[in-house]
């Protein structure tokens, strides 16, 4: 009994301190509806709130700036096992024209500020390559690719989506929905063409930081000679 007066005065003293109940539970180790009851009696002060107020926010704004440092610690962690093994890689294929010739496309077609490793063109052939690098040095099917085209208002009935996916033997179900983009002149300017097709890697932000690296070894490369 005398342990229970002891805390429940405890628990009064850090309420009037600002304490929040999460806070004063971890010092008083009661239930939370005890501590209520003990505290339901003896309501804050204007005072008092601001106190608890400016406390609570403090520790949100501690709590957060720990996180993001903590996130930004394990972001650093995984790209240095990431740029190593893209070191490593580049070492090892570096001399091989095709990746090479991946690695240039990417730098000159793909995406850099996204979050995904996205590569787009019109040219099939150039679309093609493209897939066969993933698959070379990146173990990556085409099965398991996203493909979306962007097409011209004039050329959206013409079925283009097919062709592509008959052309670079893909499942149409992997497309996304076409893009449809307006033609200020309203007439097709270029009868054969089939529209710039995108390739979407899924879950690749790994992938677009180690093909990256690659670019800026290949450009590093170029310098010394």
């Amino acid at each position: 009994m005398k342990k229970l007066v002891h805390e429940r005065k405890l628990a009064e003293d850090l309420r009037r301190k600002g304490l929040s109940y999460k806070e004063i539970i971890a010092k008083v180790p009661v239930a939370k509806s005890t501590l209520s009851s003990w505290l339901k009696p003896m309501p804050l002060s204007q005072y008092e709130k601001k106190v608890l107020r400016k406390r609570v926010s403090s520790n949100i704004s501690k709590g957060r700036a720990k996180a993001a440092a903590t996130n930004r610690k394990n972001r650093l962690q995984r790209e240095k096992i990431v740029f190593d093994a893209a070191k490593r890689e580049y070492d090892k294929y570096a001399s091989e024209p095709l990746f090479a010739t991946g690695v240039a496309l990417y730098w000159a077609e793909g995406a850099k500020r996204q979050s995904m490793f996205h590569f787009t063109n019109s040219d099939e052939k150039m679309i093609e390559t493209m897939l066969c690098w993933l698959e070379k040095y990146n173990n990556l099917y085409r099965k398991d690719l996203y493909f979306r085209l962007f097409l011209h208002l004039p050329y959206k009935d013409e079925n283009w989506e097919q062709w592509w996916a008959k052309e670079l033997g893909v499942p149409l179900s992997n497309f996304k929905k076409t893009i449809i983009k307006p033609s200020g002149l309203g007439v097709k300017k270029r009868p054969s063409y089939k529209g710039c097709l995108r390739v979407e890697v899924p879950k690749s932000k790994s992938l677009l930081f180690k093909t990256k690296v690659w670019i800026k070894m290949m450009v590093d490369d170029y310098k010394k000679r």
